[in-house]
């Protein structure tokens, strides 16, 4: 079994809670003993209030197996 982290990272066209480059090397580096990191960075063109709490980062940290 291998470790694999995803983050997730969401912006909206305001601006005002998109997450900066800092905290996002900050997350990363504080991952221990994962395999494999994969950053993927959404940017969400229109934003309603059924969107909010959306923004923001999102870290999954799961096993996989190899086959």
């Amino acid at each position: 079994m291998r470790k694999v982290a995803e983050i997730l990272i969401v912006e909206d066209f305001t601006g005002r809670n998109n997450p900066q480059d800092p905290q996002i090397h900050e997350i990363i580096s504080s991952l221990k003993d994962v395999d494999a990191i994969t950053v993927t960075r959404i940017h969400i063109p229109e934003w309603s209030e059924d969107s909010e709490g959306l923004a923001g980062v999102h870290l999954v940290v799961r096993e996989v197996a190899e086959t």
